[in-house]
């Protein structure tokens, strides 16, 4: 018993989480989203329903607007009004500790090494830090994971195709935390696809064995897609996911973008999936599984947009897991002791091993939760160690944004560059914004007029203040738009800062 309490998995969750703790002070809360997430919880809590329209811009102020992470962003405001952005931090933490302990879980039970499954980890991590933000996404990042292995898990005959049936509620759930299911949706459904395919082929590797299995696979991905519309919004909350993939986001958010070949993270992608690729080539020439085909579709979506590499990074540790020991490659790695074969447990012992590890990380995120809310502070897991990284955020600012919520009448427009929408609605919320991060709602044309203003054409500020009357600015400081308003004459300069620059108006009114 105290053996499993502090087994290797324990271990690997432990040094996880103390490392992202550690790193992740103010790496973790990067993401101007992480602010406007917390505000709107915070308002559905107060106000005991779901926001439908926009409540935080002037440009788009009472628009029909579908907060379609409502679920995950309540969650968020609970764990905010407990124990602040140090409590956000924490869970954060605590959940990718437990995405990518597991994922190593499952390779030591595979039969590897810690070895060779550190190094797999490491390079999994690395590929995937960019989207480690305080944001609903890292939920997607684990809920993939676990479709992905139930799919693993039943192709491999150790679960029976009925086992399924669980995508159903589990997508309905998805669907009210984050877009994400619509992974989810179309892992399970390319899986679905292949096995058919082999059955039709006569093979009898396949999951589905007779017309029969086929029928209840199909009705049941049918019903896990009709499922996401159990949520308050309806058919709304899918529009919005297809709208924003509609956007043409990659030059203006960094999530969107493809992936940067030159940067180190970059290329631990590029390494993953060269390794992967390896790895599968080693199953030839037999047939391999189809979902040890699976991660390469997410390979190339990562290529393609940097959002998806956390999401082509856990379901490569999962395929790897199970496909590794049938490659030509381990019996190199079992001459030099990097894996054995796994020794099977009883039905008992496995069923303990499912929640024993888990009782020693459980207690220690609950203690350091106890902590943050009673106001203790302490190093990684009391009160005050989150904080904003001046390298990235305007935090010298912040008393003057406070000030002017303060003294400003409710909805006073301010303008501001995209990145800094967030920390207003956050700092500021009696302020109404120009623009943020939720690019469904600004819409395409809006989101490259701005685009195209702060790159090539900053006098559009000019005619946005005439219309709009807004008399701040934040804006990104050695902007184009911060240098059209240093030549203007008709704004003064009310605080600097490396990472911005606020502004007000002193010019006639127009």
């Amino acid at each position: 018993m105290v053996r499993r309490l502090f087994s290797v998995e324990v271990g690997l969750f432990l040094v996880l989480w103390l490392m992202l703790l550690l790193v992740g002070r103010s790496a973790l809360l990067r993401d101007p989203g992480t602010f406007w997430h917390v505000v709107v919880g915070e308002r559905m809590l107060q106000r005991g329903h779901v926001v439908r329209a926009d409540p935080f811009s002037f440009t788009f102020a009472g628009k029909p607007w579908v907060a379609h992470q409502w679920l995950a962003e309540c969650g968020m405001a609970a764990v905010h009004r407990l124990a602040g952005l140090d409590g956000l931090l924490l869970v954060t933490a605590s959940l990718l500790a437990g995405i990518y302990a597991w994922l190593g879980r499952r390779l030591l039970r595979a039969g590897f090494h810690l070895l060779p499954v550190g190094c797999v980890l490491a390079l999994v991590l690395l590929a995937s830090s960019h989207q480690f933000h305080v944001r609903p996404l890292v939920l997607s990042i684990g809920l993939l994971g676990v479709v992905f292995a139930l799919l693993v898990e039943i192709e491999s005959g150790r679960r029976g195709l009925g086992q399924l049936a669980w995508l159903v509620p589990l997508c309905a759930l998805w669907a009210n935390l984050h877009a994400g299911v619509l992974a989810g949706l179309a892992t399970a459904g390319l899986a679905a696809a292949g096995w058919c395919l082999l059955w039709v082929l006569g093979r009898d590797d396949s999951p589905v064995r007779r017309g029969r299995d086929a029928t209840a696979l199909i009705v049941l991905l049918v019903l896990s897609g009709l499922s996401v519309l159990v949520n308050p919004y309806g058919g709304d909350l899918p529009r919005a996911w297809l709208n924003t993939l509609a956007v043409p986001l990659p030059g203006l958010i960094q999530e969107h973008a493809p992936l940067n070949l030159t940067d180190p993270l970059g290329w631990a992608t590029v390494v993953l999936g060269l390794g992967y690729l390896v790895g599968l080539a080693g199953v030839f020439p037999k047939m391999p599984r189809i979902t040890w085909l699976l991660p390469l579709i997410w390979f190339v979506l990562a290529l393609g947009r940097v959002r998806n590499v956390p999401l082509f990074a856990v379901t490569a540790a999962i395929a790897a897991a199970d496909m590794l020991p049938h490659t030509r490659w381990i019996g190199w790695l079992q001459r030099r002791e990097m894996f054995l074969p796994p020794v099977e447990s009883s039905p008992a012992s496995g069923r303990a091993g499912n929640w024993l590890p888990a009782i020693l990380p459980a207690a220690l995120v609950i203690a350091a939760m106890v902590l943050q809310a009673a106001g203790v502070p302490a190093p990684l897991v009391g009160r005050g160690w989150a904080r904003l990284d001046a390298a990235r955020w305007p935090v010298p600012l912040v008393p003057k944004l406070q000030e002017l919520n303060r003294t400003a009448p409710a909805g006073t427009p301010i303008f501001n560059d995209l990145d800094f929408g967030g920390l207003l609605i956050y700092y500021a919320p009696r302020l109404r914004v120009f623009i943020d991060d939720r690019c469904a709602l600004y819409g395409g044309e809006f989101l490259q007029a701005y685009d195209h203003a702060r790159r090539r054409q900053p006098s559009q500020i000019d005619a946005w203040q005439a219309k709009y009357g807004f008399r701040h600015a934040l804006v990104a400081t050695g902007s184009a738009f911060d240098e059209h308003l240093q030549r203007a004459g008709a704004w003064r300069v009310l605080g600097r800062t490396p990472v911005a620059t606020l502004y007000a108006w002193v010019g006639k009114d127009l």
